[in-house]
């Protein structure tokens, strides 16, 4: 080869490797100063698939809270929801609210408590007599109320009726 035709090449192979340089230190960049990405549960009814993201997501002392919106998913009577739940929450402690109304119209609250590791889908039954208005599951917080209960630091709530 010349010394010409190896000049041009070395110049080629300097400019790539600036180039490839310049792309990682770029790619790093918008990777480190992105927002962590919050954890979404998957809700399955009535042939609908949905991503559920945070109602409310706190870290451990109730500091650096974010917001969104109640989620809605149609559930109809005598129907299932069923929950996929993310690794944040199946490795934690978790306690899930259902809250379904009668024929008469009255509430009725039931409160299931999860050690960490122990569940990582759930199915929420409902019948023409218990109608299923939703659910919201919790995770629980470092914080004690005047009551003596943990708040919980994050939450994810459904509305299905």
């Amino acid at each position: 080869m010349q010394a010409r035709t190896k000049k041009i090449l070395a110049l080629i192979v300097v400019g790539l490797m600036v180039v490839l340089v310049a792309f990682v230190g770029v790619l790093y960049a918008l990777v480190r100063n992105s927002s962590p990405r919050l954890p979404e549960i998957t809700a399955f009814a009535h042939n609908r698939a949905e991503q559920i993201p945070p109602l409310a997501y706190c870290n451990l002392y109730l500091e650096d809270c974010t917001t969104g919106d109640l989620a809605e998913l149609d559930v109809p009577p005598g129907s299932s929801l069923q929950l996929s739940l993310p690794q944040e929450i199946v490795d934690a402690p978790w306690r899930m609210l259902v809250v379904y109304q009668d024929a008469s119209g009255q509430v009725v609250v039931q409160q299931q408590a999860h050690r960490a590791g122990e569940t990582r889908a759930v199915t929420v039954p409902s019948s023409e007599d218990l109608q299923l208005a939703g659910v919201e599951i919790q995770l629980p917080s470092a914080v004690i109320d005047e009551q003596g209960l943990t708040q919980a630091r994050a939450a994810w709530s459904i509305k299905t009726a």
